[in-house]
């Protein structure tokens, strides 16, 4: 209870001071309030390469990415912690004709914007396994005004950007949003693997300052977040074992979520970490296999139309305490793996169906073309 009061009173004196600053005119600019970037990343291209809108980027402390196509004047570290910047970004989500969003930002509960301003959230993953908003388990036992404040976050969506009618139905579930906020024109960041030439030339990046992917195979491990592991020093794989049984032909790369840190860990010459260092979107375009669990990543990667192996080691306990939006065993484009002995058997049998991928890409990536971005920049600045 004690932290809910601190939120309210948190939301209090934001409101109060976006309240304010609503009595100024609006200013013809984009405000882009950023968890994550990735989408906000190929917003900001298509803005400066339709209108004249100025650019400000509020960068919450998750956000690792530099945004180097904007001014660094124009760039706010968007945190309470900072008084002055945040105030500043308060002022911009107030002044602004134009918002996007990556997230659940909880900021959002107190911004009631004008009726000419457009709110869109490019959310940070292009499909979803897990139950999240208000399907989400683990708010269940939430207080009411708790319930309240997701509500008022959710409403502040105008538009939401979907690939697919999958993605539509998950939104309109755990956003409680309708048919005419949903924007079909495809999700930002897939545009990047619609492009191979960007694809070649990443994966060449990667390739090229990693010596020991020579003449080897990519065996890309990405899990998702699990709640509270934001430090571990365990990985649910054997990798001696595979080490044994796959090294000759394979190199694995350990890929953790970025709130991850990975501690006591070594590389070698089967395995390294490669956590921070390069691009999700850079990895993937490297990996020959993905092994992954309950991530959006495959959504992407399926466009791709390359080999993926599924290893939800704790499905049963996943599926109680934070549900999933489908079938998981069934659903999945790949072989599902609960022991690395099933990875390993996976990968010596060969054991894909590239047509189940394909039309998994077909399914979740229905409204893509690799113009998502322009696609969204041209409907938005027009209404």
């Amino acid at each position: 209870m004690a932290k809910e009061a601190v939120i309210q009173f948190f939301l209090l004196l934001s409101g109060t001071v976006f309240k304010l600053f609503n009595l100024l005119p609006l200013q013809d600019k984009t405000v882009m309030l950023a968890s994550f970037g990735d989408n906000i990343e190929y917003v900001i291209g298509e803005v400066k390469n339709q209108t004249s809108s100025e650019i400000f980027i509020l960068k919450e402390p998750r956000c690792k990415k530099q945004f180097e196509a904007v001014s660094q004047k124009n760039i706010t570290d968007f945190t309470p912690r900072s008084t002055f910047s945040f105030i500043r970004g308060i002022y911009h989500l107030a002044t602004a004709r134009y918002v996007f969003v990556d997230n659940y930002h909880i900021v959002l509960a107190a911004c009631n914007f004008r009726p000419s301003v457009r709110c869109t959230q490019v959310w940070h993953a292009n499909g979803a396994v897990k139950y999240f908003g208000f399907r989400d388990k683990t708010i269940k036992n939430r207080p009411d005004s708790a319930h309240k404040r997701f509500k008022k976050v959710y409403s502040r969506f105008h538009h939401i950007t979907v690939s697919s009618d999958e993605m539509a139905y998950i939104f309109k579930e755990a956003f409680g949003a309708d048919d005419s906020r949903i924007l079909k024109t495809g999700v930002p960041r897939t545009d990047f693997f619609y492009n191979m030439d960007k694809i070649e030339a990443e994966a060449e990046v990667v390739r090229s300052t990693m010596p020991v992917l020579k003449d080897k195979k990519a065996l890309l491990y990405a899990p998702t977040f699990r709640d509270n592991q934001f430090d571990t020093d365990k990985i649910h794989l054997n990798i001696d074992l595979m080490r044994k049984k796959l090294g000759g032909e394979y190199h694995l790369l350990l890929k953790l979520h970025p709130a991850v840190k990975l501690s006591g860990f070594n590389n070698s010459e089967f395995v390294t970490d490669v956590s921070g260092k390069y691009e999700i979107n850079s990895l993937l375009a490297a990996a020959d296999v993905l092994i992954t669990d309950y991530s959006s990543i495959p959504f992407e990667f399926s466009i791709l139309n390359k080999p993926m192996i599924f290893f939800p080691y704790d499905l049963k306990k996943y599926e109680e305490s934070r549900g999933i939006w489908f079938n998981y065993e069934t659903y999945m484009p790949g072989p599902v793996a609960y022991q690395t002995a099933d990875i390993i058997t996976a990968l010596e049998e060969n054991d894909f169906d590239l047509e189940k991928i394909a039309s998994f890409n077909k399914q979740w990536n229905k409204y893509s073309s690799g113009r998502a971005s322009e696609k969204l920049i041209e409907y938005i600045y027009s209404i």
